[in-house]
């Protein structure tokens, strides 16, 4: 009975480890997402971070997002965009359980991401666009349905 048990304990812990090590193809939507939280949410901020930015969004989502920086001075969530992009929190709280998840049609992609944040379930959805033949972020929604695209289009009546 031990043996199975010792058997059954093995079985799980090496499928969490390929789990955990399960690698994400470079240049689809996934890579960009998983890219974008290593980054962080200086992603966001492109008017200190050009280049990063540049990397992850499309032009429109950075001419907004620079707007909203104009807006708000120098202060970090002082704009219209007033928490984590990323993390829908203004915390810059510890993740577990992080995958993302994407439907892909044509140059368009939806990526959900999913992870655990205090215990507690977080699904943000990433919409994505094949721009020059690469995949750039076009805007963020989140459950009770706020879009950063939406909040910053907004603004800028």
């Amino acid at each position: 009975m031990k043996a199975i048990a010792l058997s059954v304990c093995l079985v799980l812990g090496l499928s969490t480890l390929v789990r955990a090590a399960e690698k994400v193809a470079p240049g689809t939507p996934d890579a960009l997402i998983h890219g974008v939280y290593k980054a962080g949410d200086n992603v966001f901020y492109p008017t200190a971070n050009k280049k990063l930015s540049a990397k992850f969004l499309t032009p429109g989502l950075i001419k907004l997002l620079a707007q909203d920086e104009k807006l708000a001075g120098t202060e970090p969530y002082a704009g219209f965009i007033d928490c984590s992009v990323l993390y829908d929190s203004q915390d810059l709280p510890k993740i577990t359980n992080f995958a993302t998840q994407s439907e892909i049609k044509a140059d368009t992609a939806i990526v959900k991401a999913t992870f655990e944040m205090g215990g507690e379930p977080v699904v943000i959805k990433f919409k994505c666009a094949k721009e020059s033949g690469d995949w750039r972020i076009a805007d963020v929604s989140y459950k009770d349905g706020r879009s950063v695209l939406k909040m910053l289009k907004e603004n800028e009546k």
